[in-house]
């Protein structure tokens, strides 16, 4: 009787500490479903305290660590996982984690074992280019590439990133023959608009290309390296007012998303040489302005700043500017001067500043 009851005691005690792990992990499960994911890992973690070989509670645990931007605990527990399933899913996963921390050489054999296992998901090879593309090592990306799309021929990820490597690999020819297969298909893109709009640009066909990137914009509205192909196509076709309103929408997300000082300083730049090109000489003066308040060491800035005071007929500004450009960049000092001599409407700035001895 007394072997009987203890018998019946651990019985009931491993009934409850089962009940308990599950209920830990329901109430994680609705916890991951709102969002909630720090009160998803706590309660997977008594779970976990129960039984640390529960395969589904690392896995959860690891998702919601990622959603949760906790990448190194999430490849923890990946990692861990694999020594109770060798799946190519979970290769898959420990690869994914690495990738994000920007591992991406820790990544590959995790990768190269997942497709062994699971040969037909294209994703493992997609991620796998990605390691190599992310390095710059375009042609092996593009090997990964060619895999994957014998595989899943549409998928658009992969001709996304392909013909990206094709333009860093100045393969424009071939990236053409990808992007217009896209296009075909009547696929639409924002990237791979970007895409042709840079080989439409190589091609010299300047107007298809602001076409393209205005079809990426409006898709993706506050791409500023979009809003930044747009200008300098804009710039190219002397279109310069519309030039001005786009630098003006880059500079205001540049301040929007606290982007560095010299960015800035760059795009308010590149502002006021439009300006300037457009007549509005009071207001390049003050892109400039600012410009050099965030970046007081680019000779140009100092130069192009120079010109339009000199326009302004302010020619004691101009002359403080135009020295203090030669300063940063005694290399150019002969240039800055040759650009002033080469044009009349400058005679009484270079009579002020640089009179004949």
């Amino acid at each position: 009787m007394k072997y009987l009851f203890l018998a019946l005691l651990l019985s009931l005690s491993f009934t409850s500490f089962t009940q308990t792990a599950e209920v830990y992990k329901t109430k994680a499960q609705q916890f991951f479903e709102v969002g909630k994911y720090k009160e998803a890992i706590s309660n997977l973690t008594l779970a976990l305290k129960i039984n640390p070989k529960d395969e589904k509670s690392l896995r959860n645990r690891a998702m919601c660590y990622e959603r949760n931007e906790q990448f190194e605990l999430s490849l923890k527990d990946y990692i861990e996982l694999l020594k109770y399933d060798q799946s190519g899913e979970t290769h898959g996963a420990v690869a994914y984690e690495y990738m994000l921390l920007n591992k991406d050489k820790e990544a590959r054999p995790y990768l190269i074992q997942a497709i062994s296992l699971k040969p037909q998901v294209t994703t493992y090879r997609y991620n796998l280019g990605l390691t190599y593309q992310s390095e710059k090592d375009y042609e092996q990306a593009i090997k990964y590439y060619n895999e994957g799309l014998k595989i899943s021929p549409d998928h658009i990820r992969m001709k996304v990133s392909k013909s990206r490597c094709l333009v860093f690999l100045k393969q424009f020819d071939k990236a053409k023959v990808v992007v217009d297969s896209f296009f075909i298909k009547k696929n639409f893109d924002s990237e791979m608009f970007l895409i042709r709009g840079d080989v439409n640009k190589y091609y010299g066909k300047i107007e298809d290309a602001l076409n393209d990137y205005s079809r990426a914009l409006a898709l993706m509205p506050e791409d500023i390296e979009v809003l930044n192909r747009s200008a300098n196509c804009l710039s190219e076709l002397k279109y310069y007012d519309e030039e001005v309103a786009i630098r003006k929408r880059m500079i205001d997300l540049l301040f929007k998303f606290e982007a560095k000082s010299d960015y800035k300083a760059t795009s308010l730049a590149m502002l006021g040489i439009a300006q300037d090109a457009a007549f509005l000489y009071e207001d390049a003066l003050e892109s400039f302005n600012e410009s050099i308040k965030l970046d007081a060491t680019e000779a140009s800035i100092f130069f192009y700043r120079g010109i339009v005071k000199a326009k302004l007929k302010d020619n004691e500004g101009a002359c403080k500017d135009i020295s203090k450009a030669k300063e940063l960049n005694p290399d150019e000092a002969e240039g800055y001067d040759q650009y002033f001599d080469d044009d009349a409407d400058f005679a009484d700035f270079v009579n002020y500043c640089m009179p004949n001895p």
